[in-house]
């Protein structure tokens, strides 16, 4: 890359890489940090991630194991696993001579410590406004240039004519974008949803059937968004892409690690050696089950489907899960 990157994506999985991806072929110039340097040397290579078959890196797209020249990028995002993005960010931060105006992260989880949102943890340690990329997208898919609508959720200190540009930066033809203010309720939309994955993966297993798959996605949609407007998000999210849209494809879609985990635990396999089958991939949604419960105790919200997750993942018998589910007190919907 022989001038400044026009953007600096930090965390070479899959998810970073797709995005690199995406904003390359549109003639982006995109500096994709990753680690172990090994890694990223194959990954300059061969221009193809393991994980993304089929798909190829844009001779746009500089992978580097150095973050000097990602620095240099007037935009930054944050493709890094959510339990380890706090950690990583104050060592970068701590070699990083300038700022950018913002970051975007595109992580899915909520932290074990403190059982904060990302932008809440990544703010301070930056010093400057976090927004966030979600939304129902598979990496493989977007890796491939099929289609794919995402929302883009930028804090208020981001002016209104700025959040158009950025909106306009980043999307593509082929990624349409739309924007919103409610980073926490995307934030946590993203996150929650990986809970409610490995439940309906459960349900798969057990072969209970599509009308029982959409009592749990529908029923569901509720936990969440009891959950979401409690901790300020907004309604119309948790109906939108990063809510219900996000649910809908991690609770059907064959790629969603989430929900192959749940087929896994109904189908008799411990959660280590489910995450050993996964071949040790992170399963934010096990990370997020605690962190879930943790706040609906601290704000008195009901979350039945994810307390009967927790279970399962403590080695409850799956069968019974789904009997003391459909055994509760009768309500009103």
């Amino acid at each position: 890359m022989s001038s400044h990157p026009d953007l600096a994506v930090f965390g070479s999985g899959a998810w970073g890489t797709a995005l690199a991806m995406a904003w390359g072929r549109q003639g982006a110039r995109v500096a994709l940090w990753g680690h172990p340097a090994e890694a990223v040397r194959e990954l300059a290579e061969t221009r193809q991630h393991p994980r993304l078959p089929g798909a190829e890196l844009p001779l746009t797209v500089t992978p580097v194991a150095d973050p000097a020249l990602a620095f240099q990028a007037p935009i930054w995002i944050s493709a890094l696993p959510t339990q380890v993005s706090p950690e990583v960010w104050r060592r970068l931060a701590d070699t990083a001579t300038t700022r950018p105006e913002l970051m975007i992260h595109v992580s899915k989880g909520i932290l074990q410590e403190g059982h904060r949102r990302l932008s809440e943890a990544l703010g301070p340690i930056l010093g400057i406004p976090i927004g966030v990329l979600s939304g129902p997208s598979f990496a493989d898919e977007v890796a491939i240039d099929l289609p794919a609508a995402v929302v883009l959720a930028l804090p208020e200190a981001i002016e209104e004519p700025r959040a158009r540009q950025l909106q306009a930066l980043l999307a593509t033809p082929r990624l349409r974008l739309y924007l919103s203010r409610d980073v926490a309720g995307a934030e946590l939309c993203g996150a929650l949803k990986n809970v409610l994955s490995i439940a309906a993966g459960l349900q798969e297993a057990l072969g209970l059937g599509n009308n029982a798959r959409a009592a749990l996605v529908t029923r569901g949609l509720a936990e969440m968004a009891r959950l979401v407007e409690r901790l300020g998000g907004k309604p119309e999210t948790v109906m939108g892409l990063a809510g219900m849209g996000d649910l809908l494809l991690t609770t059907t879609g064959p790629q969603s690690r989430n929900r192959r985990f749940g087929e896994m635990i109904g189908r008799g396999l411990s959660p280590a050696q489910a995450t050993a089958s996964l071949g040790e991939q992170v399963v934010e949604g096990v990370f997020t089950t605690q962190a879930a419960l943790a706040l609906a105790a601290a704000t008195g919200v009901d979350l039945p489907i994810t307390r009967e997750v927790a279970r399962l993942l403590e080695g409850a018998d799956p069968k019974e899960a789904v009997a003391r589910l459909m055994q509760r007190s009768l309500k009103s919907e």
